[in-house]
């Protein structure tokens, strides 16, 4: 695979991401799901699959001092950690090859207050694959179903901790039957839409481990306005 190195500017503290074309490239998912959780300077972060690492960037400008990136991808963790460094933030940020759905990871369970995660949306058999691996295993299931990887998520968690992710809405209902065969519980959860005039296609969520039952759905979340620019909740994360 040819390699294609560019530099992303995240308009975030002057922030600059470097990139493989090759590679999957973050994408607004990213964002959003970073703006959903919190970011607190006394609590300890894992993003599982951080891929180019925008989500530690964005959590560290948002005020988080505690980020752990992981990936299976040692390209993209390269760049990743390439980034972290151009833009001095190694002490807080730490980009970390490594495969989370295995116990390579076993030295990091129970250690953080609160994971990130941007699973696959596709089951394995749905769509065409990429001819690219890295990019097939970021969009569709593999050997993994969304209850194996919910299970171990927990595994990394103190117990209380909490869980951030974003999922396609189509599978919303799959997504909340994994939920409901782990200590999870659902707490928050807001639909995202294109513009008001558009089906939602993207759901982020908030997962307590351990917690009660009570979910609260917040208003929807518009990506643009009907003429197509950002919304000002949306423009004002990328400021």
């Amino acid at each position: 695979m040819k390699s294609n190195i560019t530099v992303t500017e995240l308009l975030l503290s002057g922030f600059q991401l470097f990139q493989d074309e090759g590679e999957f490239k973050f994408s607004i998912d990213a964002i959003l799901l970073a703006h959903f959780g919190e970011a607190k300077s006394n609590k300890h972060y894992l993003e599982l699959g951080t891929g180019t690492g925008v989500i530690p960037h964005v959590l560290y400008h948002r005020g988080a001092r505690h980020v752990v990136g992981v990936d299976c991808n040692s390209s993209v963790i390269e760049l990743a950690q390439k980034s972290v460094i151009h833009n001095d933030i190694a002490d807080a940020v730490s980009m970390v090859d490594l495969d989370y759905m295995t116990d390579a990871g076993k030295l990091y369970y129970g250690q953080f207050d609160g994971i990130y995660m941007n699973p696959p949306y596709f089951e394995s058999n749905s769509g065409l694959l990429s001819q690219e691996e890295s990019v097939a295993l970021a969009l569709h299931e593999q050997q993994y179903s969304m209850k194996d990887r919910l299970l171990q998520a927990q595994r990394y968690l103190k117990f209380g901790g909490t869980l951030w992710m974003i999922y396609t809405t189509p599978r919303l209902e799959s997504l909340l039957s994994a939920v409901e065969q782990t200590q999870f519980r659902v707490k928050r959860m807001r639909f995202i839409h294109g513009n008001q005039d558009k089906v939602s296609k993207l759901v982020l969520l908030e997962l307590k481990y351990g917690g009660k039952l009570g979910m609260m759905v917040e208003p929807p979340l518009y990506i643009c306005e009907v003429d197509g620019s950002y919304s000002d909740e949306v423009q004002a994360y990328y400021e």
